[in-house]
């Protein structure tokens, strides 16, 4: 290796999760075929690749655009509620469902613990994650309306402890503090009826979301700067960007290529990590980028 450049790694456990991974690998399939598709809402958080995707032919649209017009429709890996499929259906519209698989396991079991509590009279089912998130509508969609939303633990005091629950996490949420939720709800419920039966926990989050923070840790420090490539609008990738921080200072997050600035000296050991929905081709280009402009230097 040329001693005037530096190392540059990309973090093997950064990138695409496999829900997100295999509705790109629908999208591109059917884009191979169909003559329209359409996609309700961005199917990831990352300007560069839905710029790529649209060159392949496919349309990003809202949920008050679909019509018989809409022909072909794209479901993300996010999943959506049941309404939406009745709007497709009615519309005529063609189906192609990414809802990724840990997702779609997941609505099932919200919805049965919604339809429990809805024939037995009371209970509640608790979901923890952001509000207004896709993945959130597409779970709340499945409830009987006895369903509650709690973004913190600070809005967790305002449930009613004497009521069973069942309590479900966001699959991208962050481990730590729905645990601490979960404690909280099950600590106030016992000290409320005197029985630790009455709250229903679900290990909801995605195994390979909750293991990528562990791992970024040791990734960020193993080297001496940390780009983090993530689009403007994925929760995720600032979460993880986050963390990235807080173990290593010299974090710096960038969309593309465009926002890399003069950060890097010779003897820096470069680290190269991104969020969920950023593609394995875009932080490539990242690492050739920088690997190029001090070859510029020579």
């Amino acid at each position: 290796m040329n001693s005037t450049i530096p190392i540059i790694e990309i973090d093997p456990s950064a990138g695409f999760c496999s829900g997100v991974n295999r509705a790109i690998r629908f999208a591109e399939e059917n884009l191979q075929y169909l003559d329209s598709l359409s996609c309700i809402g961005n199917l990831v958080h990352n300007e560069a690749e839905l710029k790529r995707l649209k060159s392949l032919g496919m349309n990003f649209i809202e949920h008050e655009d679909i019509g018989p017009e809409t022909k072909n429709v794209f479901i993300r890996a996010h999943g959506e509620p049941p309404e939406t499929y009745k709007k497709l259906e009615s519309s005529e519209n063609h189906i192609v469902d990414a809802t990724c698989p840990v997702v779609l396991r997941l609505q099932r079991k919200v919805k049965e613990s919604s339809r429990i509590f809805h024939e037995n009279g009371k209970g509640k089912v608790i979901i923890f994650g952001k509000p207004g998130h896709p993945e959130i509508i597409g779970l709340l969609g499945q409830t009987y309306g006895n369903a509650i939303l709690v973004k913190n633990i600070d809005e967790a005091h305002q449930l009613d402890f004497s009521l069973p629950m069942a309590i479900f996490a966001q699959t991208t949420a962050n481990e730590d503090e729905y645990n601490l939720l979960c404690r909280f709800i099950s600590e106030q419920s016992f000290l409320k009826t005197g029985s630790h039966g009455n709250v229903e926990i679900f290990q909801s989050i995605c195994r390979q979301m909750s293991q990528r923070v562990p791992t970024l840790r040791g990734f960020a420090k193993s080297h001496d700067i940390i780009i983090f490539v993530s689009g403007s609008e994925s929760s995720n990738g600032k979460y993880l960007a986050g963390i990235s921080r807080e173990i290593n200072p010299r974090t710096y997050v960038v969309k593309d290529i465009t926002e890399i600035g003069d950060w890097f000296q010779i003897t820096d050991r470069i680290g190269i990590s991104g969020a969920t929905s950023t593609p394995l081709w875009l932080m490539q280009s990242v690492a050739d980028y920088i690997k190029s402009s001090f070859e510029q230097k020579q």
